[in-house]
Formats: C-alpha cells, sequence, structure tokens
C-alpha cells in the first residue's frame, strides 16, 4: 500500500503548482480588465460633468442677457441695435483660467410680430443672442444660440 501510495505522489508532482499559476495568470487578467473598465467610466463620468457645467453656463449666460429689462444697461439687448456684434464676458460665471463665459449679441433686423397688422406703428426687432462657455483644462465647450423678437414702437421700412 505505501509503495503505490508513493508512486501516485511522484507522478503528481508540479501539477498543483501549474495549476494554481495558471488561476493566478487568470485572476491577474481579470484584474487588469476590471482596472481599465473602472478608469474608462471614470474619465466618461468626468467628460459628463465638465459638458453639463458649460453647458449651464452657456445657457445661463443668454437667459441673464435676456433678462435686462434695463435699456440703459450695456448688456441689454436693445444697445446693440443696428450695430456690429457685441460680446461679452460674463465674470460672474467665468473663473480665471479654468472657465470662461462670453456671450454674443446680435442684431438680425426688424420682423413682424405676430398678430399685428401689417404697415402698423408697431413691429418687431430680431436679435440673436449666443452664450459660450468653455473650460480650457478638459478641452469642453459649449455653445447655446437663442433668438427673440423684442415688440415695439418702429419705423416700418427703416431698418435702423
Amino acid at each position: 500500500m505505501k509503495l503505490t501510495h508513493s508512486i501516485a505522489l511522484q507522478q503528481q508532482r508540479g501539477a498543483a503548482l501549474l495549476v494554481s499559476m495558471v488561476l493566478i495568470f487568470m485572476l491577474t487578467v481579470l484584474g487588469l480588465a476590471a482596472m481599465r473598465d473602472s478608469t474608462l467610466e471614470g474619465q466618461l463620468a468626468s467628460n459628463a460633468v465638465h459638458k453639463e457645467v458649460t453647458f449651464q453656463s452657456a445657457e445661463s449666460a443668454t437667459d441673464i442677457v435676456l433678462a435686462i429689462d434695463d435699456a440703459s444697461d450695456d448688456k441689454a439687448i436693445e444697445k446693440v441695435i443696428c450695430a456690429d456684434n457685441t460680446q461679452f464676458d460674463l465674470a460672474q460665471l467665468s473663473r480665471d483660467q479654468v472657465q470662461t463665459t462670453i456671450v454674443t449679441i446680435e442684431y438680425a433686423g426688424q420682423s413682424l410680430p405676430t398678430g399685428w397688422s401689417l404697415g402698423g406703428p408697431v413691429g418687431g426687432r430680431r436679435f440673436i443672442v449666443s452664450g459660450e462657455s468653455t473650460l480650457t483644462n478638459a478641452n469642453t465647450s459649449t455653445r447655446i444660440t437663442q433668438g427673440v423678437v423684442a415688440i415695439g414702437a418702429v419705423d416700418q421700412g427703416v431698418d435702423c
């Protein structure tokens, strides 16, 4: 009996080592794949946050300008009638060397407002307001463009 047990041990010498090495190799490959996937998912989540930050800042920039109801304010849309594109850096939405948010206001001419007859003293002036926010370190940028018509007294046929 002892002789057969000794022969069986001699035939299996090194098999356990080989099996354990294969298992360790497979676990290492699985671990590396899991680490790579988690790094990629982290980058995707970070990019989504950066894009959302720039989107919200760009939209806020256009909303800030469109909410100005004081015609004497330099950023009021009435200030750019018949002027070249006007661009402002919005400091309240920017951070030095991290995020830049600008807004551009463009006068787009007269229009006929819905519900008003042709040739009357009431007309509309079209404006295009664009907000752009950039995260310089993340190389992410978003641009939002909104159109608005300001209805009021205008001389028909005279654009400026």
